[in-house]
Formats: structure tokens, sequence, C-alpha cells
């Protein structure tokens, strides 16, 4: 595991309370709601007051990317690739796998959105984040048939989990909304919102996953009864429930 950096200014730490009520027993990215997320360079908890403002659709696109996963529609797919190797074919000198993923994947949208900005907003910025994902691993040498793989996926996985992603938004709102009136917070990471499932295994692995630590960052004067944790367990949960109390933040580890 990742070292944890506690430096808690002026504090008198006996011991922590207990984890905030939640489920237990989830894993890995199943703990944090299985959001599916490339890169994290910060996370820390919202309270009530400006908490409930970051309750919105773009807010979960993570959550959402990692809990709808249909399977691409073959149809989709063969039609989007035949249409895209043309156009690469006749333009090999503009062709570029992002571009034409955005071009495709936005008139996705318009034609599922319609006239809704809320909803355009937010597939839109999930088409800009699936583009990149797709794209980033195929060189600009690549043939058509190659760039192409790429560039139609995010459409077809846009069009195959169009109503998942919108029942996974209207469920994560009040969700989210919750957990800001909660005394533990909501968790948000680069402002995206985690679904926490179960604390201490969530903090346990965005630090191990995604090269950050845990650093204390308030004052404060703590006296609780110990009921967390064993001989031997990981310091992942005691940096959970300070990260809990509002005591600690996760940030990107320094190069």
């Amino acid at each position: 595991m990742n070292k944890l950096a506690y430096s808690l200014a002026a504090a008198s730490f006996v011991c922590v309370a207990a984890v905030p009520a939640m489920a237990v027993g989830a894993t890995g990215a199943e703990a944090c709601g299985n959001i599916e997320i490339l890169t994290i360079s910060e996370c820390h908890f919202e309270f009530s007051g400006g908490c409930e403002a970051q309750c919105e659709p773009l807010s979960f696109r993570a959550a959402c990317n990692g809990q709808c996963d249909a399977s691409i529609d073959a149809w989709c797919e063969s039609e989007c690739h035949g249409s895209c190797v043309a156009d690469c074919q006749t333009n090999p000198g503009s062709f570029e796998c992002h571009g034409a993923c955005e071009a495709d994947c936005n008139a996705n949208v318009t034609a599922q959105c319609g006239t809704d900005q809320e909803c355009a907003a937010y597939f839109e910025a999930n088409c800009s984040v699936q583009c990149e994902a797709e794209c980033e691993v195929v060189p600009p040498s690549a043939s058509c048939e190659v760039q192409c793989e790429g560039a139609c996926s995010a459409s077809c996985e846009l069009d195959a989990n169009f109503d998942c992603s919108l029942e996974c938004t209207a469920e994560l709102e009040g969700g989210c909304e919750l957990d800001c009136e909660a005394p533990e917070g909501a968790l948000f990471c680069d402002g995206q919102y985690i679904p926490v499932q179960d604390l201490p295994a969530c903090i346990e692995y965005l630090v191990d996953n995604f090269n950050i630590e845990v650093e204390a960052e308030a004052s404060a004067s703590i006296t609780a009864t110990c009921n967390y944790g064993a001989p031997g367990s990981s310091s992942g949960g005691a940096a959970a429930l300070l990260l809990g109390l509002g005591l600690v933040a996760l940030r990107r580890r320094r190069q």
C-alpha cells in the first residue's frame, strides 16, 4: 500500500469514532460504487451548504460509467465503422481519431437528447472523456480500420447505455443529497461524486490505485472510543475515519 502521510496540525488525537453507517463488505472499485475514472488528483468531503449544488449530472459521470456497461450493439458498430473508414480513406491527411470520435458521438447526443440542454451537457462531457480514452492508445500512423475502431467505440457505448445513464444520474442525485446531509458528508474526487459503499475499503482503493496520499488539513482535538480495526489491520482504515471526520484529504502524490 502507498504511504499514508499524516500531519495533523495541533491535533490531540486519541482515537477516532466509529465508521459512518453504510454498506460493508465491498472491496476494490465496488467499495467506491464501481467508479470508472482514469486519474484522480484530489478527494475531499463536502458538507451541507454548497454540497447539494454539486449533486448534478456532470458530477455523476464516473459513477454512472462504471455502473452502466451494456454491450455495444453490433449494428451500431458496423454502421459507424463503415462510414468512418470511408471518411478516413477520403481524407487520410486530415483524419484524426479523437476528432472523428467526438463528431460522431456528439451527433448521437443531439439525436438522443434533442433540446434537453442538461442531457446534452452530460453526454457531451461523456463523449469527450470516452473519446480521449479510446483514441489516446491509437497512434496517428494507424490504419483507417484501427483508428475507426477507437473512434466508434464512444458513440456506440453512449447509444447502448443511454437509458441506464439517465436512470443512474436520477438515482445518484438523491443519494448525493442524502450524503450531503449526513455528518460525514459526500465524497468528491476531482469534482466527481463517489457513491461510497464501504468507506475504509474505498479509501484504500483510492490510495492504492491513483498514486495519492492522505494528508491532514485541519486542527482538532478528538477523544472517542475505539471500535474499529484490529491489531495488524491496514492504516487505510484510520485514514478513512479521519477523512470521514473532515480532518484529512486525499491528494496526488508528489513525484
